[in-house]
């Protein structure tokens, strides 16, 4: 019997030391090893935010995220949200589409990257509660049209003084490079795509003044753009010279991007904003009130 109680008690207290505990948010425990999945999630989700992060910042970066994701489930549900299963399967479903997976396959990702399924279902879960929460005290949150015209014409005003005029700009996809003056560049000005043109700079010492990107004209210096605005689409232009040696240029494409969004888009932004700096004030609130015991 004596040898029974003694197996009892190291079973007990190994697996206290497998769980440790890291915190308490109003009696809810959260281990170390809730601590570690969520770690994992982070990592995977935002790669160039938690990759870098010094290991002891990291961890408390994690735990203060997973008590607040605790603490939004809590309230949320305090105040009456419920999120079906299959609210969370259409969640899931979502976040599969989203990452360009074949349906079902979520579980073998999450896999690959250490994440229990579980671990990303608590935090669809809790995020999928306290939107319907914040929707639920969010029916005094209007913005109205005097609200988005006023917005709309500061955008506009401001894009006016840096030159843009209308809700589209034109962008130029250029490929350029410069040449020391004692080179032929023949070669590279018969080039019939961008890649051919790139490759021919990039043979030689000169290979790092290779260069492609796009911009807005009217960045260019007026004699540039004035020279540029009548090349068609995979024609060079050049040699120009300059003080650093010989520009040339190609005209690698043309696309038409939108600067200032309609007015219904501006008033959605504007609804998405509102809910945010609600979203933080009930969340402090919610975080006053709570009992969150934490474990050094």
């Amino acid at each position: 019997m004596r040898y029974l109680i003694l197996t009892l008690w190291f079973l007990i207290s190994g697996t206290a030391i497998a769980m440790e505990l890291k915190a308490t948010v109003n009696d809810t425990p959260i281990s170390d090893l809730d601590v570690k999945n969520w770690g994992r999630l982070l990592k995977m989700q935002q790669p160039q935010v938690y990759d870098y992060m010094e290991e002891k910042k990291f961890q408390k970066q994690t735990l203060d995220n997973l008590i607040e994701s605790t603490i939004k489930k809590q309230t949320a549900i305090a105040a009456g949200a419920k999120a079906s299963k299959q609210d969370l399967k259409n969640a899931l479903n979502h976040l599969e589409q989203q990452n360009g997976l074949k349906a079902g396959t979520l579980p073998d990702f999450l896999n690959k990257h250490g994440v229990p399924l579980k671990t990303m279902v608590d935090q669809v879960e809790a995020d999928l509660l306290w939107l319907q929460y914040l929707h639920s005290r969010a029916s005094d949150l209007k913005i109205s049209d005097l609200a988005v015209d006023k917005r709309y014409q500061s955008m506009r005003k401001e894009l006016k003084s840096q030159g843009i005029d209308g809700n589209h700009i034109t962008l130029w996809e250029i490929a350029q490079g410069v040449f020391p003056e004692n080179v032929d560049v023949s070669t590279t000005l018969e080039s019939k795509t961008c890649d051919a043109f790139l490759e021919h700079i990039k043979i030689g010492p000169y290979s790092d003044s290779a260069q492609r990107g796009w911009i807005d004209p009217k960045q260019f210096p007026a004699e540039l753009y004035d020279l540029l605005k009548d090349v068609a689409v995979g024609e060079t232009l050049g040699p120009m010279k300059t003080p650093n040696g010989l520009l040339v240029m190609m005209k690698c494409n043309l696309k038409t991007q939108q600067v200032m969004p309609t007015k219904d888009q501006l008033k959605m932004q504007m609804e998405l904003e509102q809910l945010d700096i609600l979203s933080r004030r009930l969340l402090a609130e919610a975080t006053r009130k709570s009992t969150i015991e934490k474990k050094e």
